[in-house]
C-alpha cells in the first residue's frame, strides 16, 4: 500500500484515512501505537528510535506486524 508523510506517524495516518477500520487497529485512544502492533523502519523497530516521530522518507521501507500469540507451550513437543 501506499502512504506518504514526513514521519512513521503521518505515514500511518495517511495509510489509516483510506482504509477504514484500521485506525483502531494500530492506535490506542490516545494516539500512540498500540502496545501489539509492531512497526519497524528498514529492519528497526520505531519504539527504538523516535517512536510515531521517527523520519520517513520515498526510499525508506515501513513494515506492520501485530504480535502474535496463543496457544500453550506443551503443544508440539
Amino acid at each position: 500500500m501506499d502512504a506518504s508523510g514526513a514521519t512513521v506517524g503521518e505515514l500511518l495516518r495517511d495509510l489509516t484515512a483510506s482504509n477504514a477500520g484500521l485506525s483502531e487497529q494500530l492506535f490506542t485512544e490516545d494516539g500512540g501505537l498500540h502496545r501489539f502492533v509492531n512497526v519497524y523502519l528498514n529492519g528497526q523497530d520505531v519504539r527504538y528510535l523516535q517512536v510515531l516521530d521517527t523520519p520517513v522518507s520515498e526510499r525508506d521501507a515501513v513494515i506492520i506486524l501485530p504480535a502474535m500469540a496463543g496457544g500453550s507451550a506443551a503443544e508440539g513437543f
